[in-house]
């Protein structure tokens, strides 16, 4: 009797595949260029036509390996493709599929159309760039398993303000970076942040949203100085999506801000911490030239914790500890991440396992 076919065991400390993940801001890919990023360990190339049309791909030229971001976009055919460097096989754009190989003559019966590199959706909104990565992307049929992210409350057509900062560990441990209400105090010293002798009780509410949760909105916590920058009736609203993406929402009566923050995992052990602004208030422009450096500054103290904690981790493995209600968004951060896990072992719908909570801590 034969035993039963096991699939393998899912490995839940990688980062989520069958996921959309935050690339690069639009104008990094200028038109008629490419470049070439590694996401989740994998290359990829992204590249812009003349046109303005965005598209990504494997960086790898399914011939001799050549990364095809070296190469150049050719634009003189019915459909534009990427020309390899090294032997100059051209790649369409739209989905990979090899358009020629020019060194085959008028006699060959080879199969051109058979050879490519995988594609990868994209998705342009809102001067961001975010590409879909498929668990198998053999198998992959060019459809993602969910809609391309939107950015709602983003009052303006592209980020005002950007700043990314590199990271090393776990890539969960840098999500859960991003949820942690209890590190701001300690790691931000800085004069418009809360310090530890400010902490006060905070009571938040939460509820489940389509990939993750969010804090209802609320009235900012009275020592949040960077807040009082801005001015007037205040409300603030916090979500959180999967795979590592923090949106917080900031209006007043005549303004909205999008504070938009993601992590993308590169190479494995390492990751980048990508912070955005989108507003619509004219003080926070004229401020810009003052706020950027700060906002600098901010990031790079998560980055540098980040770091520092690995040290411990990738060395000696310790198990990490979550304490009460101040842990329990890490909680809730993996607890999504096992049901996304299980929904696609199992080939069913993903089904948001959080409940609405309120939660106390202190900050």
């Amino acid at each position: 009797m034969n035993a039963p076919i096991q699939k393998p065991k899912a490995d839940h400390t990688a980062p989520l595949t069958d996921m959309w993940y935050f690339a690069c801001p639009s104008s990094d890919v200028k038109p008629g260029k490419m470049i070439r990023k590694i996401m989740l360990d994998r290359p990829v190339l992204l590249g812009r036509t003349s046109q303005g049309v965005a598209f990504a791909m494997r960086d790898v030229c399914p011939h001799r390996a050549a990364p095809l971001s070296s190469g150049r976009i050719i634009e003189d055919g019915a459909a534009p493709t990427v020309q390899c460097p090294y032997h100059g096989w051209q790649m369409q754009t739209k989905d990979g599929v090899c358009a020629k190989i020019p060194a085959l003559t008028g006699t060959s019966n080879f199969p051109v159309e058979k050879m490519r590199t995988p594609s990868y959706p994209i998705n342009e909104e809102k001067g961001t760039l975010w590409v879909y990565i498929p668990e198998d992307e053999k198998r992959f049929d060019g459809s993602p398993a969910l809609p391309a992210p939107t950015l709602p409350t983003a009052v303006s057509t592209r980020p005002k303000m950007r700043v990314t900062v590199p990271t090393e560990g776990p890539y969960d441990e840098a999500v859960i970076g991003l949820v942690d209400p209890a590190h701001t105090p300690f790691v931000h010293q800085q004069w418009f942040w809360r310090t530890p002798g400010d902490a006060q009780e905070k009571v938040k509410n939460y509820e489940p949203c389509e990939m993750g949760f969010r804090m209802k909105a609320h009235p900012p916590s009275a020592n949040g100085r960077a807040y009082k920058l801005i001015g007037g009736a205040l409300t603030t609203e916090i979500e959180f999506r999967l795979p590592g993406t923090r949106l917080e929402t900031i209006r007043n009566e005549k303004h909205t801000i999008l504070g938009l923050t993601c992590i993308t995992p590169l190479e494995a052990g390492t990751s980048e911490i990508t912070q955005m602004f989108f507003w619509d208030m004219p003080l926070l422009s004229v401020l810009r030239p003052i706020t950027y450096p700060l906002m600098k500054t901010f990031l790079g103290q998560d980055g540098k914790i980040l770091r520092e904690q690995n040290e411990n981790i990738a060395r000696y493995r310790p198990t990490m500890m979550y304490v009460e209600e101040p842990d329990e968004l890490a909680k809730w951060y993996l607890k999504l991440k096992r049901e996304w896990l299980t929904a696609r072992g199992d080939e069913r719908s993903f089904e948001n396992p959080i409940t609405e909570a309120t939660l106390h801590w202190k900050t």
